[in-house]
């Protein structure tokens, strides 16, 4: 996921470096039980499939990971973990006792989220947020012979894209990103996130992309159809010491961007000179020259440009 070259970007393809939370969260990994046996049990009376509109060319090419979850009730019955690259990806057939069952599928590129319960699934830090489906069915039928459902997946997400119009100085050697008012927990049979949450990215900007504008992706689960978030910023050198730019707070070495508005399933981009105001070379050669993405695998329902 695909910008033009010369620039960072963390899309759902685990390009997001690292994510942190706040430090009072705690979160209970709840691991798929299926053990390493086929995606596709040889007696399977349910056949699960994903269907999704929203993406073009090879799933596995944009989500890395696939959770199938089966419930009755409110106990989790079965769950099955598939990653890109397996057999049967987006495709798998359980054994179960006859009755009436909930079936939740998550697609996205992050590390495990809970399962537990499919009105509160959060979203670990370990390989940062990503671009994130989901799908329900709340009735499915399980009987002696095979049956096969097909799970919509529909998008959660929205994206904050925060790029910078000017360029890199050589000592800028990271970036700390903390964002508030999106959530990490979403509730899949809604679609909406669950509450509010801190997400934090701090990412390591190599040498190579000195005298380069820069263009990071963030990823949320919005309240409600249209939000905001907050983006702070901080930049360190490569002995860890906080680096003061225009915009700053003189005290504190960060910057703050409030009230960023934000719609469910849209991009919103925000761009505007961070570091020195020195701009790209494209930039200097035309000033009416203008960046873009071409977002290859995904039709996101609108992106919104911001300048700040």
């Amino acid at each position: 996921m695909f910008m033009r070259n010369n620039i960072i970007t963390f899309v759902g393809l685990l390009l997001m470096v690292l994510t942190g939370l706040s430090s009072c969260e705690k979160m209970v990994i709840e691991e798929d039980d299926n053990g390493g046996q086929p995606a596709v049990e040889s007696n399977a009376n349910l056949i699960l499939k994903i269907v999704a509109d929203e993406t073009r060319g090879d799933i596995s090419d944009y989500w890395k990971t696939l959770n199938f979850v089966v419930y009755q009730g409110d106990k989790k019955v079965k769950a099955v973990t598939q990653k890109a690259g397996e057999s049967d990806y987006g495709k798998v057939g359980m054994t179960l006792a006859q009755g009436t069952y909930q079936v939740m599928v998550l697609a996205h590129s992050s590390a495990n989220p809970t399962l537990s319960n499919p009105e509160n699934v959060k979203f670990t830090n370990d390989d940062g947020f990503s671009d994130t489906f989901t799908g329900y069915n709340a009735s499915v039928e399980v009987g002696d012979q095979p049956k096969t459902y097909e799970i919509r997946l529909t998008r959660a997400t929205s994206m904050l894209r925060f790029k910078t119009k000017d360029v890199k100085p050589a000592r800028v050697t990271r970036l700390w990103f903390q964002y508030r008012g999106g959530s990490r927990a979403v509730n899949v049979l809604t679609g909406y996130g669950v509450d509010a949450s801190i997400q934090t990215v701090v990412v390591d900007v190599p040498d190579s992309l000195t005298g380069k504008s820069l263009t990071f992706d963030f990823y949320t689960f919005l309240r409600e159809d249209e939000g905001t978030l907050s983006l702070s910023i901080k930049a360190f050198d490569s002995k860890g010491s906080l680096l003061l730019f225009p915009g700053m707070d003189e005290k504190e070495y960060i910057r703050e961007f409030k009230d960023i508005p934000m719609k469910r399933n849209e991009i919103t981009e925000y761009s505007g000179n961070f570091f020195e105001g020195v701009p790209a070379d494209d930039a200097r050669a035309d000033s009416t020259a203008s960046s873009f993405t071409i977002i290859a695998d995904t039709a996101w329902a609108g992106i919104t440009h911001y300048d700040f």
